[in-house]
């Protein structure tokens, strides 16, 4: 046992993983603070929040956050917790208000995150407490193509800085040619660490292998890897892999200015992933509850003046490009590697394959390591580990 254990110092510090990162509480607490502090992160599509008042409620890395839309129509986010006694603010996952009341002493807060009222103001005559010093704890909250994210770090770099040129331009193909809204949004729970997903939707190699369906219906194009740990690669998709009849149906009513069979897949770092597949876009992403404990979260987009028959249509090809895959083989798989990454047995996994490049097939491990460069660069380490030992040559 002892020599699994050992650093394998025939690898460089970037081809290999100290599996203690996927279970260590170390770990988490300082990604919490380090990656996700520093990222921006997805929260919602811009059709769940439309109008003055709409909202949504998420949470992520152990802060409930609040997003809305205010008076001037502008995209809001907040902490969703009281400034009185820390209580949640708003129990509803979605909704409409016109103010938000804190269910526990009645603290009232605009749309703007002011606080407007609260029961008994006069008790605190000559303590020292002014209103105005106690709004809601707001986020930065910026949109691209209708993709909203937060941030929970100050003055952080524009969004589409965070996710570079590159990047949104590749998702203009077709987010800025329709008016897309959430048409199916479901959850999983998974007793998982957040980076068995964030690794797997960029992991080309297990393919051919998990995925039946898409060694035959879906030959993989080039990928290229950008700035920020953010990754891009087209995916095809051949109708002589796919039952005739089905074919039939999900071949129909491909997205503005995207040609029958075109798809992708974009990752944006830390976690989020936006696929299509023609006439249907997936937006996947993760609630993470703690370093064992993700909520994955699925919003897929149609177009809104889509009929109820062209709704069932894109839904039908979710199914069979996503869901399917995901949830009958994938999700077995994350389980299996999340129970075998935390034997104390085996200390470190293996990401070695292929040639470092910009581009390339799915085949390597070049969009793995181009992740766990970006995690280096902001957990502050030189190898795939806090520990100071697997550093070094």
């Amino acid at each position: 046992m002892t020599h699994a254990a050992n650093r394998p110092t025939q690898l460089a510090n970037d081809r290999f993983v100290d599996n203690r990162v996927y279970s260590d509480p170390e770990v988490y607490d300082l990604e919490v603070e380090r990656v996700f502090g520093n990222s921006w992160l997805f929260a919602c599509h811009e059709s769940e929040i439309s109008n003055v008042g709409d909202y949504i409620t998420t949470s992520n890395v152990g802060s409930p956050i609040l997003v809305t839309r205010d008076h001037d129509e502008r995209l809001r986010a907040y902490l969703n917790v009281c400034r009185h006694r820390g209580c949640r603010v708003v129990a509803g996952e979605s909704g409409h208000a016109s103010a938000f009341r804190c269910p526990y002493h009645f603290w009232v807060y605009s749309l703007e995150g002011d606080l407007v009222g609260l029961s008994g103001e006069e008790a605190y005559e000559g303590s020292g407490f002014r209103k105005e010093d106690h709004p809601l704890v707001e986020l930065a909250c910026q949109s691209v193509h209708g993709l909203v994210f937060v941030h929970f770090g100050e003055n952080p770099p524009a969004l589409v800085d965070w996710i570079g040129a590159d990047i949104v331009g590749h998702l203009s193909e077709p987010l800025a040619h329709g008016d897309f809204v959430v048409v199916q949004r479901q959850t999983w729970e998974l007793p998982i660490n957040w980076k068995i997903f964030a690794e797997n939707v960029r992991d080309g190699y297990h393919v051919p292998f998990v995925h039946p369906f898409f060694r035959k219906a879906s030959p993989p194009g080039t990928y290229h890897v950008y700035d920020g740990g953010h990754a891009f690669q087209r995916l095809g998709m051949d109708p002589s892999g796919v039952d005739p009849d089905l074919w039939g149906q999900i071949r129909q009513y491909p997205l503005p200015g995207i040609e029958e069979g075109d798809g992708y897949i974009a990752n944006i770092f830390p976690d989020f992933n936006v696929t299509l597949r023609s006439n249907v876009l997936s937006l996947d992403s993760q609630r993470i509850v703690s370093g064992d404990k993700v909520i994955l979260e699925n919003r897929t987009l149609g177009l809104a003046d889509d009929t109820d028959e062209i709704t069932a249509i894109r839904r039908l090809s979710h199914r069979t490009w996503f869901q399917n895959p995901v949830e009958l083989e994938d999700m077995p798989i994350f389980r299996a590697q999340q129970e075998g990454v935390v034997s104390p047995h085996l200390r470190y996994s293996v990401i070695a394959r292929g040639k470092d490049a910009t581009t390339g097939s799915r085949g390597d491990d070049n969009r793995l390591r181009h992740f766990w460069h970006q995690w280096r660069s902001l957990m502050g380490t030189e190898a795939n580990s806090i520990d100071p030992t697997m550093s070094g040559s």
